[in-house]
């Protein structure tokens, strides 16, 4: 009875540390790699759809279509990019563990920034607009991601940065804040996806040629978005370069 009690805490103990990023047993680098390839032609694509074919950004404008531009911009580049650049970090940058986990907190508090701001533009189209707000899925499950990033990312901060829990309570609840934040960041994608459905759906609507070069745009930029993430989630479950400077505790 003692020795299947022992076989069981060695391999309880192995199961933790693969939690740690090394679940595919694969390395990290080529899946980084292409995330960050992805990331850079989804920054501008999304620049070209929205400045080149959407005739721009701005803040104020009597072209209401202007303020809303800015929406897709920041979540694309904030909350999904930069987000998944968060998520990375401690793959793809040969550092310290303490400075990557610093890079890791501010690249998503600036993910997080840019996703409030990103909203709030769409709100302001709305009300500027005269259109309704929260009435479609996408706007619901968006609302969703923005809170529990917010709650993730105070969560992660007061536990693993500042004031910091302590060594039991960190090792508890690193197998879940990965998890939950692999959650959050899918679940932020999806919806990404969704919105690109939606916008183009009611441009074609409104005229936009179904097979034109912006309607291929906007889905190629889905694509990308989605291509993205997946080695995002590739990366975050794969073996880090130093296993030994992983564990972000």
């Amino acid at each position: 009875m003692q020795y299947f009690q022992s076989v069981f805490s060695k391999f309880r103990g192995r199961n933790r540390q693969r939690t740690a990023g090394m679940a595919l047993g694969l390395p990290a680098t080529p899946f980084t790699f292409m995330a960050h390839l992805l990331g850079i032609a989804g920054v501008v694509l999304v620049l070209v759809w929205n400045i080149n074919f959407r005739g721009g950004l701005a803040w104020e404008s009597s072209n209401k279509t202007l303020i809303f531009n800015i929406h897709p911009v920041l979540m694309v580049i904030g909350l999904i990019i930069i987000g998944g650049e968060a998520i990375i970090s401690y793959k793809s940058i040969p550092l310290k563990k303490e400075v990557k986990k610093l890079i890791h907190l501010v690249l998503h508090a600036i993910a997080l920034i840019l996703g409030i701001i990103g909203i709030y533009t769409a709100f302001k189209f709305h009300n500027e607009s005269g259109i309704a707000n929260l009435y479609s899925l996408h706007s619901w499950l968006g609302i969703g991601v923005i809170s529990l990033y917010a709650i993730q990312w105070i969560y992660g901060f007061v536990i693993f940065f500042y004031p910091g829990g302590s060594g039991s309570l960190k090792r508890e609840s690193l197998p879940w804040h990965v998890f939950l934040g692999l959650f959050v960041y899918v679940l932020a994608v999806g919806t990404a996806a969704l919105g690109f459905l939606e916008k183009l759906t009611f441009l074609e609507s409104s005229g936009l040629e179904k097979y034109g070069t912006e309607a291929f745009l906007v889905n190629f930029t889905a694509i990308i978005t989605i291509l993205f993430g997946a080695f995002v989630v590739l990366s975050a479950l794969s073996q880090a370069p130093s296993d030994d400077d992983y564990a972000p505790i």
